[in-house]
């Protein structure tokens, strides 16, 4: 099969419409619409639905994403990369992840790295944007993904923003469609995170614009700790959906929207001053992190918006 039509097939995906997608990939609408006529051929089923808008995805639509997407880049990358300095590189990447998009990003993150980098081996360290600040300064993450923090000897480049939701138990009454006020929010008996960076101080900040004070019952550095607690009706959490996807598509957990002021937390690439890489790694670190995240983004796995910015390098802050 011609990768070049799943290449296609897969940004009419993303972008939900044919003409934005052709427009993006350089190719005149009709001669799009014509790869995606031969694809849809060749396995036999459609693969979209055409709407007023654009396209949805089928069943057999949905299917094929899921399964094509990430080998697919993985077969780019290493065509990409293969034979350059990249490749040759024998030595171990320290990542740094906060324990919110583990589930979402660790998985296609380190398939791509080790793809451009498949002589390399690599140390995960999860942790809050807290730890992993101090981590980084002792050198014992490379880069990380983190919450912003007041740290010059930090460099860093935002990412992107997630809106916090409200997140209870399974035998709660929480409803998606349903807006709880921030007020009501912090009436409830919540866990919270311990570090004072992320999630802590947008509620932190949300409660000031707000002239009220938190009930919380628990403080936290783990999320599976949180997550736990909820599940078991002892508590109520403010977190990301992409957090608690999995608990929540299986019912185990529920949510809820908030009102105004509607938190919401910001994360971004990472390194220090004394980073002790060469800057082609460095930054190709950087660029994969953006390239996954923003992929994720992009298909509506992470409900998150992306923050546009210049490329990082940790050279230049």
């Amino acid at each position: 099969m011609d990768t070049h039509r799943l290449k296609y097939f897969l940004r009419i995906a993303e972008e939900r419409s044919i003409t934005r997608a052709a427009g993006l990939l350089g190719i005149a609408q009709p001669a799009l619409s014509r790869q995606l006529q031969l694809l849809e051929e060749d396995l036999g089923v459609a693969l979209f639905t055409r709407t007023r808008r654009g396209v949805e995805l089928t069943e057999a639509g949905e299917r094929l994403r899921a399964s094509t997407a990430g080998p697919l880049r993985q077969l780019e990358l290493a065509v990409q990369y293969a034979g350059t300095p990249l490749a040759r590189l024998d030595r171990t990447l320290r990542l740094g992840l906060p324990e919110t998009t583990v589930d979402l990003l660790a998985a296609p993150l380190l398939a791509s790295l080790t793809t451009v980098f498949p002589e390399a081996t690599f140390s995960v360290t999860v942790g809050s944007t807290d730890q992993l600040v101090e981590a980084m300064l002792k050198g014992a993450v490379d880069v990380a993904l983190i919450n912003p923090v007041p740290d010059d000897r930090v460099f860093y480049r935002e990412l992107l923003t997630e809106v916090l939701f409200v997140i209870g138990g399974p035998d709660t009454d929480l409803d998606a469609t349903r807006t709880m006020g921030f007020g009501d929010v912090v009436e409830l008996p919540l866990v919270v995170p311990r570090s004072s960076s992320g999630i802590g101080m947008a509620l932190q900040n949300a409660a000031l614009r707000a002239k009220v004070t938190f009930n919380h019952r628990t403080t936290t550095d783990s999320v599976a700790v949180m997550k736990n607690m909820i599940e078991a009706g002892l508590a109520y959490g403010v977190l990301p959906l992409s957090a608690c996807h999995h608990e929540i598509d299986s019912g185990r957990l529920r949510f809820a929207p908030i009102g105004e002021p509607m938190p919401n937390h910001r994360l971004g690439v990472a390194a220090t001053g004394q980073l002790d890489l060469p800057r082609e790694l460095s930054v190709k670190i950087g660029d994969t992190i953006r390239e996954e995240v923003a992929a994720l983004v992009r298909t509506g796995t992470w409900n998150a918006e992306l923050i546009a910015t210049r490329p990082w390098n940790p050279m230049h802050g």
